[in-house]
């Protein structure tokens, strides 16, 4: 039987990933793998279970990689550490109910605009 996840725990994680996710720096030579992609999966469900705001959580997403080239992205993005990561991101994120991950995406993003 799947269990849900519970939205606080959720949230929470949410919350970090529009929050505090570090943005890349032009003098780093690679994000972090398995924070980018948390932070990336994570709001690109929050744009897919709310998708009015879209454009807001994608916006997030440039945040977190601003400062990193299109090369450098992908690379990390390749990596085993980063594809380990958005597999239990993805794992994780399907367990939440929709109605549920939208509650929180969008009260995440209301509370850190």
């Amino acid at each position: 039987m799947m269990k849900s996840h519970s939205v606080p725990v959720w949230g929470l994680a949410l919350g970090l990933a529009i929050a505090i996710a570090p943005p890349a720096l032009a003098d780093e030579p690679m994000p972090d793998a398995k924070s980018l992609a948390m932070t990336e999966t994570i709001l690109e469900h929050c744009a897919e279970v709310d998708p009015a705001y879209a454009s807001d959580y994608r916006k997030r997403v440039e945040l977190v990689t601003q400062g990193a080239g299109e090369e450098t992205l992908a690379k990390v993005r390749k990596t085993d550490e980063y594809r380990l990561a958005h597999d239990s991101a993805v794992e994780s994120l399907a367990k939440v109910k929709e109605q549920d991950a939208k509650k929180v995406c969008s009260q995440a993003l209301a509370e850190n605009r």
